[in-house]
């Protein structure tokens, strides 16, 4: 693929991620549309006059914090899949299958347990983030451990499967208002969205998306394995460290604020580099505008398809992932 045309790529994903954005705010129990949506923005800003109306509070305070908490979060747990996909040079990495996803919701139970009551979510993101950098640099301890690819996956199953385990007996065992439900922690959910939560953990997720796109071209050296990337002069710990902690503060900060939500950072750059390709400059912003997109569209469903039930994101994202990763395994066994 041409230059322009991954440059196009980009563009329609974006232009897909804003469209998006904008029905799921107008989608819901409270009917809105256009016209609301430009009055809450003018209200907002104070352009104007008008009595503020019901939807105002509605879109403000409830949809726009929630589809910019789902924007986020997957974009974080993309471009974290990339970066671990190209780390380790494995397309079944993934936040989620190899556990730091899963002890990234441990750091985020610890941060509420070690902060007093009514304290800023930021405690919970930084208890996030701080055992999901642990939890990605356990990760390379793993892999320098084992010899085949699919040996380093199922270790990490093992170790995100217990991780959940744990996490779910600790949120049932701990009864509690302040912490979120079991269902939060094992699916995922974006229906707590606030803006004191989006302040706190959207820095955590840029600066691990600005690492890992810093670190793009040792990714892409690193794809020509470890050996030929020490000949081209790449200190491979340093820079697999740096890459990590990139990952683990990208997924600490998407864990605090939707939850543990498996297969965005699989499917997502394991669909983009067939289209994209390997190059990790275009692959790691490809990946996060289709993550923001897969959790939106994901969430908006979950909240409008059985009304007013909602269903838990990680159950889509596991019944929309799952075919689309036994698809590729099967292709690629017949390649």
């Amino acid at each position: 693929m041409t230059k322009r045309a991954r440059i196009a790529s980009l563009v329609a994903l974006g232009s897909a991620l804003v469209v998006l954005m904008v029905t799921a705010l107008l989608a819901g129990a409270v009917t809105a549309g256009w016209a609301d949506l430009v009055h809450m923005l003018r209200w907002r800003v104070g352009l104007s006059d008008g009595p503020a109306l019901l939807t105002d509070s509605v879109l403000w305070a409830i949809r726009l914090p929630r589809v910019l908490a789902g924007a986020a979060v997957g974009a974080g747990l993309a471009a974290a899949g990339s970066a671990l996909q190209g780390a380790f040079r494995n397309e079944m990495a993934d936040p989620h299958l190899v556990g730091v996803a899963p002890a990234a919701g441990l750091g985020a139970v610890a941060g509420i347990a070690l902060s007093p009551p009514g304290i800023h979510p930021l405690y919970t993101m930084l208890g996030a983030a701080a055992i999901g950098i642990l939890a990605a640099l356990g990760t390379r301890w793993i892999s320098n451990r084992v010899v085949a690819s699919n040996q380093f996956i199922l270790v990490g199953l093992a170790f995100g499967l217990a991780l959940v385990a744990l996490l779910g007996a600790i949120v049932l065992a701990w009864d509690s208002p302040r912490v979120p439900t079991f269902t939060f922690w094992v699916f995922g959910g974006l229906a707590g969205s606030t803006w004191a939560a989006l302040l706190a953990a959207v820095p955590l997720i840029l600066a691990g998306y600005a690492i890992i796109t810093v670190s793009s071209r040792s990714l892409d050296l690193l794809a020509l394995g470890e050996t030929q990337a020490r000949h081209l002069g790449v200190n491979i710990e340093r820079v697999i460290a740096t890459i990590l902690v990139g990952v683990g503060l990208a997924v600490g900060g998407s864990v605090g604020l939707g939850g543990v939500i498996g297969f965005v950072g699989l499917v997502v750059p394991l669909s983009l580099r067939r289209s994209i390709g390997p190059a990790h400059r275009w692959l790691v912003p490809a990946s996060a505008l289709g993550g923001a997109i897969m959790v939106v569209a994901v969430d908006t469903l979950a909240r409008t398809v059985a009304a007013p039930v909602e269903i838990p994101i990680g159950l889509l994202t596991a019944a929309l992932g799952a075919p689309v990763l036994v698809w590729f395994l099967m292709r690629d066994g017949r390649a």
